[in-house]
């Protein structure tokens, strides 16, 4: 990430640093289970997920990070199975498209692939769909469908190239409406709401950092997006809202951001690996704030409570926090100059981190 201060190096000789103890800043907490994991995360939104040809692009994006992660992966979670355990084994699993075959348009499609040792610990390595009923989509009143993905962070640093490729893919198989990848905190998928706090003070320190689970912000990003990060999808009616290929190609110049076609949308990649903008180093690095002011007019108004209400006074990411945390990057308009200037100092695109495909 940030060579003045070298977490890879730390990550190699510990990578026990990634993983956090469960319930950390609660009052039952610590708990012995894996609560959290620092990763590199993609996120993206779709409709659709109760038809057979979205079921089927969702069965193809699995069976693509399958083949990267399947010695690693070993739970599979469902919620509300029409058939099976919600909890089984990934080695003794069917496969997802045996599964979701099987199902009809009113199940709700809930796979959560994990990599913990336990069932309830967090794992660097998952992979998670959440996928409204048809009955749902007909309504048209419970927003969006989601495709989360991650990669251990070393695995990210080390083949650079792996979560663009696989975030572009994914993004045009499921006609993504948008999208982000970038660092972010894997919580234990069954006890995420005691991990919240954690994850609410990390985002304090890691401003690069994604919060909230999806099924907090599904419903509040039908019109807009939640955030920018490393990699950030938006569809073509946001590409024309901001003034099209020519204004953005305008505001974030070729040799830091690198744009890429997914059918319905433009995938935009802000340098050649992840900024995490640490607090203690900068945590407004132009490499953000410019794609950030780019597209806040197509940034969701209001994105709600990203966690559950406090219990005990903990942190927690709700009402005037989560305002916050979605206008992290924003700066005046008589700030952008200056903005502008700063990217000159930040890592460029190389060959090496950018995929042959780019606009």
């Amino acid at each position: 990430m940030d060579e003045k201060i070298d977490i890879v190096a730390l990550l190699r000789e510990h990578p026990e640093k990634a993983r956090f103890p469960g319930a950390l800043l609660t009052r039952k907490g610590p708990k012995d289970y894996v609560g959290s994991v620092l990763v590199m995360s993609a996120m993206l939104y779709f409709k659709n997920a109760h038809t057979p040809q979205v079921r089927e692009a969702i069965c193809e994006c699995f069976e693509e990070y399958e083949a990267i992660a399947k010695n690693h992966l070993t739970w599979l979670w469902r919620e509300e199975p029409p058939e099976g355990p919600a909890k089984q084994q990934y080695s003794k699993a069917k496969s997802m498209r045996e599964m979701i075959v099987r199902m009809n348009e009113n199940d709700a499609v809930s796979f959560g692939y994990i990599s913990g040792e336990n069932p309830e610990d967090a794992g660097d390595w998952q992979f998670e769909v959440q996928g409204i009923r048809g009955w749902q989509a007909q309504m048209g009143t419970w927003g969006l469908c989601s495709l989360q993905f991650s990669l251990p962070m070393l695995h990210a640093h080390d083949a650079p190239l792996v979560m663009p490729s696989l975030f572009v893919s994914f993004a045009r198989r499921l006609r993504a409406v948008h999208g982000y990848a970038g660092p972010a905190l894997n919580l234990s998928l069954v006890r995420s709401e005691e991990n919240e706090p954690f994850e609410a003070y990390m985002s304090d320190q890691v401003k690069g950092l994604d919060v909230g689970h999806e099924l907090w912000t599904n419903r509040k990003v039908t019109t807009g997006i939640k955030t920018v990060s490393w990699l950030t999808a938006i569809n073509y009616e946001m590409v024309e809202k901001i003034g099209g290929l020519s204004a953005i190609r305008s505001e974030l110049p070729a040799d830091w951001f690198a744009l890429y076609d997914y059918g319905s949308g433009l995938v935009i990649q802000a340098g050649p690996k992840a900024n995490p903008a640490l607090v203690k180093i900068d945590p407004m690095p132009a490499i953000y704030v410019l794609p950030n002011m780019l597209l806040k007019d197509v940034r969701a108004p209001d994105i709600g409570s990203l966690h559950n209400g406090s219990i005990d006074g903990e942190p927690r990411i709700v009402g005037w926090a989560a305002k916050q945390w979605l206008n992290r990057f924003d700066i005046e308009d008589d700030e952008l100059m200056a903005y502008k200037a700063k990217l000159f100092n930040e890592p460029k695109l190389t060959n090496e981190t950018t995929l042959l495909d780019r606009l």
